[in-house]
């Protein structure tokens, strides 16, 4: 075990301050620390291991939607370009 519960504190903050921050924030270069972490973070890191494997879950079900969408687009026939843009009903 590690003597510095202090060190896995201030790097669990850093993965929690990621989670929870905006997706263009900058991400923060906190030291990783030796050894496995004391028994007094192990169940915060836990909960914030589930909470990033939710979030990696999330963004492959984005993913996984954008790219069903662009096969949808793919599969729009393409029209000339002298092609009318408009049919008028009324005429």
């Amino acid at each position: 075990m590690t003597d510095e519960p202090a060190a896995w504190t201030r790097l669990l903050d850093a993965f929690d301050r990621e989670l929870t921050a905006a997706d263009d924030a900058p991400l923060e270069d906190v030291e990783t620390p030796a050894g496995p972490p004391p028994a007094e973070v192990v169940e915060r890191a836990r909960l914030i291991l589930e909470r990033q494997r939710a979030s990696i879950s999330g963004l492959q079900a984005a993913r996984d939607n954008i790219a069903r969408e662009m096969q949808a687009i793919r599969r729009i026939p393409t029209t000339r370009a002298d092609a009318p843009v408009y049919l008028d009903l009324d005429a």
